[in-house]
């Protein structure tokens, strides 16, 4: 199964608040690297409630990486696969998503892609499913 292809995003499930923070990368038209963050829509104390990130893309870009900086661990899955991985925890263990690919990569080190990138905080290609996934 590829992602972001015919449909098929990542989707991150996170519990309470935190920050997702998402990476574009790898342009095949030398557009620079995009970064930037996206909070959970959740009271700072909040430690319960799911929300589910749907990662978007960008046909500029080839790779993508992203992680959750919040209290509690977030993990992902592509559509309703039933597979499910732990989502990464900062810029030097990062979870990869390359375009087009099966590929999910964990544990990735992309400190200088981020180095490079276009800061853009809530401008991210990142949606929030309100009422879950069921």
């Amino acid at each position: 199964m590829s992602t972001y292809v015919n449909g098929l995003a990542p989707i991150v499930t996170v519990h309470g608040a935190g920050t997702l923070h998402h990476l574009a990368y790898a342009s095949n038209s030398m557009v620079q690297n995009t970064v930037g963050t996206m909070p959970a829509p959740v009271a700072a104390t909040d430690t319960t409630t799911v929300t589910n990130f749907v990662l978007g893309f960008s046909y500029t870009f080839t790779d993508f990486a992203f992680y959750w900086d919040g209290a509690a661990p977030a993990t992902g899955s592509v559509a309703k696969s039933g597979v499910t991985w732990p989502v990464g925890t900062s810029w030097t263990n990062a979870t990869r998503t390359p375009w087009g690919t099966s590929e999910i990569i964990l544990g990735q080190n992309v400190e200088s892609q981020v180095a490079t990138a276009l800061v853009r905080p809530n401008e991210v290609v990142v949606y929030v499913i309100p009422g879950g996934l069921d």
